[in-house]
């Protein structure tokens, strides 16, 4: 699984910055990215922490 980020809902607010163990998110502008998917620990705390729930874990 990793990580995708709906930037049409992401506001910038960096928490999944902050409370990401693996550091898989970098800022964008005044977007998240998730720009290190493979170091990603599905611990879905990025996920529970999104005030705009704009993270999703996706499984391919």
């Amino acid at each position: 699984m990793y990580p995708v980020v709906d930037e049409a809902r992401c506001i910038g607010c960096g928490n999944c910055l902050k409370i990401c163990p693996s550091e898989v998110y970098v800022l964008h502008g005044e977007k998240s990215s998730a720009v290190r998917l493979g170091d990603c620990i599905e611990c879905w705390a990025c996920v529970n922490q999104c005030p705009e729930q704009s993270i999703r874990l996706r499984e391919d």
